[in-house]
């Protein structure tokens, strides 16, 4: 079953007879060098924690060639995030198709962002034993704000009944299902958050020093240091530019989320509240 997807999924459409012009001509090289091994980053994360700006910050860097939620592979990542039975037909074609962005950017490395790829992590782990991750992690109610602020990311609050269940995307399981439908949009945006939280706990016992966890509070109030960390972790050669911080975005939650809303995302995610 194809799953039907918001129509405003991707940020942007690049110009697919180029894009194929450009790809068919790695495809040929690449015939001639089976040897090749990629080595992508992957920016991974629950939607408005922050993974955005990541890319944003990188994208500049003269090392790495960014993607920034490219079609067809955001569509292909979202929709198997969401219904894993889809993985046996899209995943191949996902694969064949970081391998070819990968030998199109070379000398630059690849880094993409598509962030539901945090439930295909371990197979993208398999199939690029070179390849590491960005963790991207914002606190439940900044996030949940955000998510409410965004029509897209709404989207899959309002809609969720349309899709399979259970749902690692959206955190729906066939135990809280019946709860979950009872929850306002804040809460079902913090059940969410909630499922990619611990997601990112699980990949950091199985990627080990492959991953690395940015904090979108630390990022912002300590801009060089996380900049600094991250450079190493990539093995940059040269420092990643500074970006523009608004760090009013911290604490705008608190005028966006109402009492009544602020205290039903805490009964839903429960000490996980207070992690960041």
């Amino acid at each position: 079953m194809t799953i039907q997807l918001p129509q405003n999924i991707s940020s942007g459409r690049p110009d697919r007879v180029a894009d194929f012009l450009r790809l068919a001509g790695q495809r040929a090289r690449l015939a001639f060098d089976a040897d090749y091994q990629p080595d992508p980053v992957f920016v991974l994360g629950t939607g408005r924690s922050g993974t955005h700006w990541v890319a944003w910050i990188l994208e500049p860097h003269t090392a790495l060639h960014t993607l920034i939620e490219k079609p067809p592979i955001f569509e292909w990542v979202t929709e198997m995030a969401i219904d894993p039975t889809a993985e046996d037909r899209l995943l191949p074609s996902l694969l064949r198709r970081y391998r070819l962005e990968a030998a199109s950017a070379r000398p630059k490395r690849l880094l993409d962002k598509s962030h539901p790829n945090i439930w295909l992590a371990e197979k993208l782990a398999e199939a690029f034993p070179a390849g590491l991750f960005i963790g991207v992690l914002r606190d439940v109610f900044g996030t949940v704000a955000s998510s409410l602020r965004h029509e897209g990311v709404r989207y899959w609050a309002e809609k969720w009944d349309a899709y399979p269940v259970p749902n690692r995307f959206l955190g729906v399981t066939e135990e809280n299902r019946e709860d979950y439908a009872r929850m306002s949009l804040a809460g079902r945006c913090a059940v969410r958050w909630r499922a990619h939280l611990h997601r990112l706990d699980e990949l950091e016992g199985v990627l080990g020093d492959r991953m690395i966890r940015m904090r979108y509070h630390e990022l912002q109030t300590e801009t060089t240091r996380e900049l600094v960390r991250l450079q190493e972790f990539l093995k940059l050669d040269e420092p990643i530019p500074q970006p523009e911080v608004k760090s009013e975005s911290l604490d705008r939650w608190k005028k966006d989320l109402s009492e009544e809303q602020i205290a039903e995302i805490r009964a839903v995610v429960g000490e996980d509240a207070d992690r960041s």
